[in-house]
């Protein structure tokens, strides 16, 4: 038996695809067994639970005193931030463009990876008229931007395209509560 090792990229490949396929199994799972709020409530504490380890006291004091020092200057940290620490769910090749305004932004999403590999997912496991080709998009990817963004006032919304999103960054308007 010849032994030949993946290279990194075979190895994130096949390890991100695993990572999207069991979230897509856990939705199924959740949705089955105790509806569509069980998705959205699993997610929600999901992602305030990895926010809270990733982002400590000093990170989000050091965000209050930049954001009161200046609002474009955090902005523009948050924009810049947001493109590359997100790199795990939104490779920088997806991210076609980005519109700047002084208060708001839209990150323009083409190719999305993590939407192509869920959609795959569904075609593989059946399950086209039961999870949206959205659902990770809306329960996980967006909510967790939108925490990010809470720490500066910065609003994060998403419009969802056949395989991508335009992503809003807007510091002009309050953050509606997450809560629902």
């Amino acid at each position: 038996m010849e032994k030949k090792e993946w290279d990194a990229t075979r190895k994130y490949e096949v390890t991100f695809d695993q990572l999207i396929e069991n979230h897509l199994i856990l939705m199924k799972y959740l949705k089955d067994n105790y509806g569509e709020d069980a998705i959205k409530n699993y997610y929600k504490i999901r992602n305030e639970m990895s926010f809270a380890t990733r982002i400590g006291k000093a990170i989000k004091i050091g965000a209050k005193v930049l954001k009161t020092l200046s609002s474009q200057k955090f902005f523009n940290i948050f924009l810049n931030q947001f493109v590359n620490s997100s790199q795990y769910m939104i490779p920088l090749k997806c991210v076609a463009g980005i519109d700047r305004e002084p208060k708001r932004a839209v990150i323009h999403i083409e190719n999305c990876q993590t939407k192509r590999v869920f959609r795959r997912s569904i075609r593989k496991f059946k399950l086209k008229d039961e999870i949206p080709v959205t659902a990770f998009c809306e329960f996980d990817c967006i909510p967790t931007f939108q925490l990010y963004g809470a720490i500066g006032n910065i609003q994060v919304s998403a419009d969802f395209k056949e395989k991508g999103c335009d992503i809003l960054a807007d510091i002009s308007k309050e953050i509606k509560s997450t809560s629902d």
